[in-house]
Order: C-alpha cells, then structure tokens, then sequence
C-alpha cells in the first residue's frame, strides 16, 4: 500500500545520493588535469573564460603582448576531462572549431602530442606556451597556472 510518509522519506535518501554521487564526480572532475605554462608566462592564475579564450584562439596574447602558444594533449581522458570542463565542447567539435579557424586563415593548428611528457617538454622549452596534462605530471621544468 502507498504511504505519503514512507515515499517521502526514500525520495529525500534517493535525493541525498545523487547529491553525493554528483559531488564525488565534480570533485574527480576538478583533479582530472593541471594547466601548465613556459615559465616566461608572467600570469600564475588565469579565469576559466581566459582559458577558454586561449584554447578557442580568441584570447592570443598574454597581458605582457607576448604571443600565446597553445598545445594540446591528446590523450583520449585527460582531452575530454579538459574539453568539458574548460570549453564545453567535445574533442570532435574542438577538431572542427580549430579546422573552421585554419580553412579561414584566423589561426595554424596548435600542437598537438599524444604522450604528456612530450608535451610538458614542448611547454618548457617553448617561451609563452601553455599546455594541460593530466593531473600529478608536471614536474620542476614548467609552472602551473592556477583556474580561478
């Protein structure tokens, strides 16, 4: 038989589940990849729209005017994790938005690498680039930038 009270009481513990469920998920989401720049880049913090300028090739310079260099991980998780997190997009819609942005002359393609030690090494030896790895993997010889 149906009881209101009864019902009730199993909605909140289903309620308070997802709460949880969703919460241990974003937590994950957070640690999933570190933003990491050459240390030339003046900027240790930047805002999730500055990111998302930067990845888009919207936002192509840094405060002191030096040009951004972008490169991209593709390593199928810590790709997606970045994408959703940071632009929204999926790395299909980002392939096409950075095709759209070549075929129009607005930019060239970022580099883009499949291991994250290639990458964290194009990062330190490349003045002003910026890059993301998966969380834990940066090491001394580039800096972190902190999303705000």
């Amino acid at each position: 038989m149906f009881h209101p009270k009864r019902f009730c009481n199993m909605g909140t513990k289903i309620l308070l589940l997802l709460c949880l469920i969703a919460w241990g998920h974003s937590n994950a989401h957070a640690a999933g990849f570190i933003v990491i720049a050459n240390k030339s880049v003046a900027e240790s913090t930047l805002t999730r729209a500055e990111l998302q300028g930067i990845y888009l090739g919207e936002k192509v310079k840094w405060n002191n005017r030096k040009h951004i260099k972008i490169a991209v991980l593709e390593e199928e998780r810590t790709l997606k994790d970045f994408l959703q997190t940071v632009l929204g997009k999926t790395p299909s819609q980002f392939d096409q938005h950075w095709v759209r942005m070549v075929t129009t002359g607005k930019a060239s393609m970022p580099p883009a690498f499949t291991d994250s030690q290639q990458l964290i090494d194009f990062v330190a030896r490349t003045p002003n680039a910026i890059g993301f790895v998966a969380s834990g993997q940066t090491g001394d010889a580039v800096k972190t930038i902190a999303i705000k």
